[in-house]
């Protein structure tokens, strides 16, 4: 699995909500995140508990497991990884977020 250490900002999509300042951090939060190369995988986005939301265009520094870059996944993507590689984080084609690596690991 690989495991990733990025710097993550979520846009606010929908300007005409005005009572909707976040999405919920004690969710499990699960979007893809684009590698480049038509390589989307999804990733679950981990935080400490303490944090009760991600409010909109602020940055926040998270870990990110990628459970299904296993093996043959990450032979694939070892090539595109680097650190400062900048993602766009995804549900579907809808771009909700940006991310920049900052450090990954992955282990078997």
């Amino acid at each position: 699995m690989l495991i990733a250490t990025a710097k993550i900002i979520f846009l606010k999509i929908n300007e005409n909500s005005s009572n909707d300042d976040g999405l919920e951090a004690r969710n499990t939060l699960r979007p893809a995140f684009d590698f480049g190369e038509d390589l989307l995988f999804s990733g679950t986005i981990k935080n400490d508990s303490s944090l009760q939301k991600y409010l909109y265009e602020k940055e926040y520094v998270v870990k990110v497991e990628f459970p299904t870059i296993e093996d043959e996944a990450y032979e694939a993507i070892k090539p595109l990884i680097k650190i400062d590689m900048d993602l766009n984080i995804q549900t579907g084609s809808k771009i909700i977020g940006k991310a920049k690596l900052l450090d990954y690991a992955y282990e078997n």
